[in-house]
């Protein structure tokens, strides 16, 4: 029996090979699988440490903390609001000790909040990690339990984010990251990759999973819909079916497209197992024309898994060559050409390819690399390839700059058609080439691509050299360039069309003018205007500025401003303030979040301790990835029961203007709302747990992390307020709303939505914008 085992299901893989019975349920250490995100907020690039431990290296996340780590010393550094998000072929389970072990390359104090995730969006915000500080550049082992977690769901992923710039990376070095999983033997197919769910798959994955217990054979089901893995449909044809290894390479896969794959276990004999192990399947006398080995029952139906290939391909980004010699065995040099790596300028990351070039009548200069094996840009759906460029102004040059492409039989050569001037400025261009142009090659069959310098035909005696940069060689489908964008394409994929106007009809007739009901409110608790200070208008539990927070115009006077960095305020007499609160709350803000880095923004937040407590309240707005998240958690002890949480319609809902937010809890009823400009916004119920516990509270920092952005007008009462009481609050007794409308389908810009802006999504109906 012929098996193919992976780094990333090793763990199931073993139990397979070796001893023939395999226990049913065991706890075992595993490096993670699959990286299911790493977040760059400043698209600086990632570096870290190399298999040498020498800094700063470019690395690639994927390559370094999936699977066991290339080296000791090597490492991914993530400065602050970096994150990377790891799944492992497994739910994680407590056992006895520590059920985590973090290595951090460098003693210098750095922090990380770690997170457990079921890697689809749920989280649970698990400790603050912080490494020795003895400034010298060893690693710590930094081990966690996740003993008595209240999670309602099962944790198979950990995020890691960063904290802080210490250390002399600066930042968090992740060396690897091990956590004990339930590795349950199944007798379905499990761990796939790409995961389900995957995004930016590379076209040319190569599909791969963990067998079930005792499966002999294998039988693959794959395609763009979700008819290809029914109940109905057959199994590929090529390799025949069943197949021997667990793996499947599906060949080149097209852009932006998801597909489907689900793999039936074929086991030499009957299993005596419960039915809620696995679906079984009930024909299994023949699997696409071939006699199936065993009785029905011993043939296994898997999961659908699906995944989305990536919007392009980048041929090379020059990122990972060590030294010019690494280049010069990949790119081949012809005529008049030297070519090496160049560290400035660089296009996006770390690196650029250097191109010295000299030509005349007689000689030309050529770089040139061969794929092996070929590649199938057809089957990708390839229409763009681009590449940039950098030129230098002392660059001689009258005659041709060219991109040939080879399929073998035959080559197609592009003259750059710009102006040749552009060699001489120091900026980057790009070099964009429409493959539908080349009718000669056989897309489906790309051997070779060059860059080039040569004579103008049109001037056959011209003479030239100097040095250019190259970077990004990419390949894409058509493109939804900028400049060809309609006004309605409000999804910004250069097509007006039902998702567009599904968009415009969810803000129908709405407006940014508003007048509400009010009525006045009782006093409330605290109030903080901010106006030039951080005292409380309403009693004595004035605020304590940390950092330095500064002031700006705001709603109603002046507003704070926070870094996101260092600044906060901490509220004196937080336990008298809140002893008078238990049962009900409102907690009301005017909020300008700033287009920055930072995802993980905490409005304010109660007493809590990292590892040891959970807040009993806390605001999140912004969280994580665009759109953002938002998070109101209030209740002691914290649980998931009593929290309200959601992803934002738009980013404009945190960041880029003012918004009123009223985030409400009334205990005995279990209900928890939050409004937003004077409109409730979101609502649950079952969240009855009191609101006690709380002896510290801050403004601009917590849980999550700090806030980026301004507050104004914060107030605390110690009841519910009704949307009039919030209307008065948010306006100051007017009723009256006037804010530019959250939604992008204003297109006929007076703050409403309308048949004007119909008419000019209907200009644009169903046409393509796209190209080529």
């Amino acid at each position: 029996m012929k098996k193919v085992c992976t780094l990333t299901c090793a763990v199931f893989c073993l139990l397979t090979l070796f001893g023939g019975d395999i226990f049913a349920e065991q706890a075992v250490f595993e490096y993670p699988y699959y990286l299911v995100d790493a977040y760059d907020p400043d698209d600086s690039c990632w570096k870290g440490m190399g298999v040498d431990g020498t800094w700063p290296v470019p690395v690639d996340p994927l390559r370094w903390l999936v699977g066991p780590p290339p080296s000791a010393v090597s490492g991914v550094t993530l400065p602050t609001e970096h994150w990377v998000e790891l799944r492992f072929c497994g739910s994680l389970v407590d056992g006895p000790g520590q059920d985590m072990f973090l290595i951090e390359q460098g003693q210098c104090g750095e922090q990380a909040l770690i997170f457990l995730t079921d890697g689809a969006g749920q989280e649970y915000l698990l400790d603050i990690v912080t490494a020795l500080d003895t400034q010298e550049p060893n690693s710590t082992k930094i081990g966690l339990d996740i003993a008595g977690i209240p999670l309602h769901f099962s944790p198979n992923a950990v995020r890691i984010l960063a904290l802080d710039l210490e250390g002399g990376s600066p930042g968090f070095d992740i060396g690897s990251l091990r956590v004990r999983v339930h590795a349950q033997c199944q007798y379905i197919a499990s761990c796939p990759l790409p995961c389900d769910g995957a995004k930016n798959v590379p076209p040319n994955v190569v599909l791969s999973w963990a067998s079930g217990c005792s499966a002999e054979k294998h039988i693959v089901y794959f395609g763009s819909s979700l008819d290809n893995v029914g109940a109905n449909a057959l199994p590929v044809s090529n390799p025949p079916q069943p197949q021997d290894t667990n793996s499947f390479d599906p060949g080149w896969l097209e852009f932006g497209k998801t597909y489907y794959w689900r793999i039936d276990e074929v086991n030499p004999a009957p299993i005596e197992v419960t039915p809620e192990v696995s679906p079984l399947v009930e024909d299994t006398s023949r699997v696409g024309g071939q006699l199936v080995r065993g009785r029905p029952d011993s043939l296994w139906k898997g999961t659908v898994w699906r995944f989305t290939v990536a919007d392009h391909l980048v041929l090379d980004n020059f990122e990972f060559y060590r030294n010019d010699d690494e280049i010069y065995q990949t790119w081949k040099e012809k005529g008049r050409a030297r070519v090496g790596i160049a560290t400035n300028p660089a296009y996006k990351c770390w690196q650029s390819m250097q191109f010295w070039y000299y030509y005349e009548p007689e000689f030309f200069a050529e770089v040139s690399r061969t794929f092996d094996p070929p590649q199938d840009w057809a089957a990708m759906g390839a229409k763009v390839l681009e590449l940039f460029f950098y030129g230098a102004a002392d660059n001689s040059f009258d005659g041709q700059m060219y991109v040939t492409i080879g399929d073998g039989s035959v080559t197609a050569s592009i003259p750059y058609p710009g102006d040749p001037n552009d060699l001489t400025k120091q900026t980057w261009q790009l070099f964009r080439i429409g493959l539908q142009e080349l009718a000669e090659l056989n897309l489906a069959h790309i051997e070779t691509i060059a860059i080039g310098f040569r004579s103008d035909p049109a001037k056959p005696l011209s003479v030239g050299s100097g040095i250019v940069y190259f970077d990004y060689l990419s390949l894409y489908p058509s493109l939804c360039l900028a400049e060809n964008r309609p006004d309605a394409d409000f999804n910004c994929d250069c097509a007006v069309n039902f998702e567009d106007l599904k968009e415009m009809t969810a803000d129908w007739l709405d407006t940014g003018y508003h007048i509400y009901p009010v009525a006045m409110p009782k006093p409330p608790l605290a109030w903080y205007k901010f106006d030039g200070d951080t005292n409380d208008s309403a009693g004595s539990s004035h605020g304590v500025p940390h950092g330095s927070p500064t002031y700006a115009a705001g709603v109603f006077g002046q507003a704070i401003s926070f870094d996101g960095l260092n600044d906060s305020v901490t509220i004196n007499g937080a336990f008298e303030l809140f002893s008078k609160i238990n049962k009900k709350i409102t907690i009301a803000f005017w909020q300008y979040g700033k287009d920055s880095p930072h995802h993980t923004d905490t409005i304010c937040c109660s007493n809590y301790t990292y590892g040891i407590r959970n807040p009993t309240i806390a605001i999140n707005l912004g969280c994580w990835q665009q759109p953002g998240k938002y998070n109101w958690d209030c209740g002691y002890p914290w649980s998931f029961d009593n929290r309200l949480s959601g992803f934002h319609g738009h980013k404009r809902e945190w960041t880029g203007r003012w918004n009123h937010w009223a985030f409400t809890k009334d205990a005995t009823t279990g209900t928890m709302q939050i409004f937003l400009n004077g409109v409730l916004y979101d609502s649950r119920t079952g969240a009855d747990s009191p609101i006690s516990q709380i002896s510290s509270f801050e403004i601009g920092s917590g849980w999550y992390g700090r806030y980026d952005g301004l507050l104004d007008d914060f107030r605390i009462y110690d009841y519910v307020l009704s949307q009039p009481e919030i209307a008065y609050v948010a306006t100051n007794g007017t009723g009256i709303f006037d804010l530019p409308l959250l939604s992008p389908a204003d297109l006929f810009a007076d703050n409403r939505i309308n048949f004007y802006d119909f008419a000019l999504l209907a200009t644009d109906w169903l046409d393509n914008h796209l190209w080529p």
